[in-house]
């Protein structure tokens, strides 16, 4: 991934250990639209399948407007940019297309991902010791 792009973004990917020794995958952007959106798309299949044809098409024909949703934000892709639709406040921020497909790739591999060993171990210590 373009490092800019992480930087611009402040993207990062987590593997979260719950307490009842659950491990959820999670991003986080300087974007609240856009951590909400993507962390509603946490199958790396439904991206694969589903949203990354939806940008690649949106990238092929910037003339024609696609849509995507998650449950609290709305996304129209068109003119090589996302915009980004809130709920209850309509329209709140565009980003370019291109920077959001290289974040949902990215994305989309992280799911991909087992834990990292550490995160084993951390969950193996605490089924050990109670």
């Amino acid at each position: 991934m373009d490092q800019n792009i992480a930087d611009q973004y402040k993207l990062a990917f987590e593997d979260k250990v719950h307490d009842w020794n659950w491990i959820t995958k999670i991003v986080s952007t300087n974007n609240p639209y856009l951590t909400a959106f993507l962390n509603s798309w946490n199958s790396a299949e439904q991206i694969t399948d589903s949203l990354l044809p939806d940008i690649n098409d949106a990238l092929n024909n910037p003339g024609q407007e696609i849509e995507s949703d998650s449950v609290t934000v709305d996304i129209i892709m068109h003119k090589n940019e996302v915009d980004f639709y809130d709920d209850v406040k309509g329209y709140v921020i565009s980003i370019p297309l291109q920077d959001f497909k290289e974040i949902v790739t990215e994305w989309r591999n992280f799911l991909k991902t087992t834990p990292s060993g550490g995160l084993r171990v951390r969950l193996f210590l605490k089924k050990l010791l109670g």
